[in-house]
């Protein structure tokens, strides 16, 4: 009779390491953000189609997401992320050798699709706690992947200032190179435990979809939210570059470091969630998101309320976006990465909506209009909390 192989446990340490490697591989998305003023600049083109290149990488998201991420459940992780990460530092070198704006809207396309790694790491994060700690696992890894988000604008504004704007691209790549070899050496091995074909791996995810009531309430929530979020950093260089502020480079890149912030609620938000249920942090964070919007319709006063706001609606995600995690993972064990995959494909194509819609505000009305169109789509999120119980 043989034994079946124990599971490996989530020690400090991996969790830690699983924690910085979602910050770093999804860093990759958001290096653009600040740079697109200078990359119009650079390809001689206008600001509206500097600003796809930021739609392409969230539409290669969830491209990713949803034709990758699932084959979590069906091959082994440690697999898949090795590969994941090998082709985003392809990807990433391709957009650094990029010779015009289409090339790169290709390789921007290409490295959103293979940094959805960080959401193989998340349920392997969550397959990997015990089920008491599981809302401060994945609050922490969350605090890790926001904070990769957020200073990879900061490392990408100093860099360009420096170095123009490519040489993030290249150091990305060497980021992406280092994580391969790493996860290598420390993610263990784990069974897969989806039997079947791609096919019917795929199918299986549209009858979860209609099989489980959550899933469909969460993504919708998600999907709102991270577009109201998306929408304000699509646009911030645009608003920082302008009168009255007129900002260089490195100085808009620090305000990746002020939206980290809202990392730090992370951990605090899984904790609450683990003790009183998913609704009491979801409905505070819708709270701070709507304030933190009305805050910045203002921003053009003092960069102050530019401070204030970035905080308030990235600690309003943060509260929101780590209970939903948690009450996905909730539902059915065996179907972690594929319920992870419907609500962070619904998730980042909201990101993508909220990216056009915030870019289209501000072609049409600038800031004002894209504070109206942040508040409008928090309010579209809410909508399902407006009669829940707590719990």
């Amino acid at each position: 009779m043989s034994l079946a192989k124990p599971q490996a446990r989530l020690t400090p340490f991996l969790k830690y390491f699983i924690t910085i490697g979602c910050g770093v591989v999804v860093a990759n998305l958001y290096y653009c953000q600040p740079l697109l003023g200078a990359i119009s600049r650079a390809f001689h083109v206008k600001e509206e189609s500097a600003s796809i290149i930021n739609i392409c990488s969230q539409l290669g998201y969830g491209i990713g997401l949803f034709f990758l991420v699932p084959l979590g459940d069906k091959i082994k992780r440690r697999k898949l992320l090795i590969w994941m990460h090998f082709l985003a530092a392809l990807a990433l070198l391709g957009t650094a050798l990029s010779q015009n704006i289409t090339v790169l809207y290709f390789f921007s396309t290409c490295v959103g699709i293979a940094s959805t790694a960080c959401q193989v790491f998340i349920p392997l994060a969550a397959d990997l706690a015990v089920e008491e700690e599981r809302g401060k696992v994945l609050g922490t890894v969350m605090g890790g992947l926001l904070t990769g988000i957020l200073l990879s604008r900061t490392l990408s504004g100093f860099a360009a200032a420096y170095w123009g704007w490519q040489s993030i691209y290249y150091i990305g790549a060497g980021f992406m190179v280092i994580m391969t070899v790493m996860i290598w050496k420390i993610i263990p091995e784990e069974q897969p435990k989806f039997k079947g074909s791609y096919g019917k791996l795929m199918k299986s995810l549209w009858e979860l979809f209609k099989a489980q009531p959550v899933i469909r309430e969460s993504a919708w929530i998600g999907a709102w939210l991270f577009g109201a979020i998306s929408a304000f950093w699509a646009t911030m260089a645009f608003l920082l570059e302008k009168p009255p502020f007129h900002y260089s480079l490195s100085l808009i890149g620090l305000f990746g470091i002020i939206g980290a912030g809202g990392a730090l609620i992370s951990p605090f938000v899984g904790k609450v969630t683990d003790r009183k249920g998913p609704f009491i942090p979801m409905r505070w964070g819708i709270i701070l998101m709507i304030i933190g919007w009305i805050v910045l319709l203002k921003a053009d006063w003092t960069v102050v309320l530019v401070v204030i706001g970035i905080i308030m609606i990235d600690m309003g995600m943060q509260s929101t976006h780590v209970p939903n995690l948690a009450r996905n993972y909730a539902l059915l064990p065996e179907a972690r990465t594929r319920l992870n995959t419907l609500y962070m494909t619904a998730f980042f194509i909201g990101g993508t909506l909220g990216s056009t819609i915030g870019s289209i505000a501000w072609n049409l009305g600038g800031w004002m209009c894209v504070c109206i169109s942040g508040v409008i789509m928090v309010v579209l999120g809410a909508l399902p909390l407006a009669f829940k119980k707590n719990r």
